[in-house]
């Protein structure tokens, strides 16, 4: 599907209650929280529901790790379709519950027509991309 095919009056502003999640967040688990880049235009709202519900769930797993020191992410919408990174330092892999978690992301964002992907490096870190087409 389109990130276009629905309606305006169908569309929530893309910051919703995020930077106050990854606040809080960040304060319950000594995690430092880099937002690179989120769009300042409206995403549908079934779209940001599965960006925002993404990055709790990767959050979610990354947390109790407790390798982890800092969480980057940064959202963008081009020509291309949508755009989502999540990189976290620490060990570099993906705890099983952050495993399970992104197999159902994963499947939602093919449900879209787009794609979720995982690159975890021994030692150095974990990096989550997820990408949804601009038309589908």
């Amino acid at each position: 599907m389109a990130l276009d095919a629905l309606r305006p009056d169908e569309r929530v502003e893309p910051a919703w209650d995020l930077p106050d999640h990854l606040e809080r967040w960040s304060r319950s688990t000594g995690i430092a929280v880099e937002v690179w880049a989120l769009p300042c235009e409206p995403l549908p709202v079934h779209i940001a529901e599965l960006v925002h519900a993404t990055i709790l769930d990767v959050l979610d797993g990354l947390g109790p790790d407790g390798s982890v020191r800092c969480v980057g992410i940064a959202l963008t919408i081009g020509a291309g379709g949508l755009r989502l990174t999540l990189s976290g330092d620490g060990l570099g892999l993906p705890s099983e519950r952050l495993a399970y978690r992104l197999r159902v992301g994963r499947a939602r964002f093919a449900e879209w027509g787009g794609g979720l992907s995982v690159n975890a490096v021994l030692g150095c870190g974990v990096t989550v991309s997820a990408v949804l087409p601009a038309s589908g």
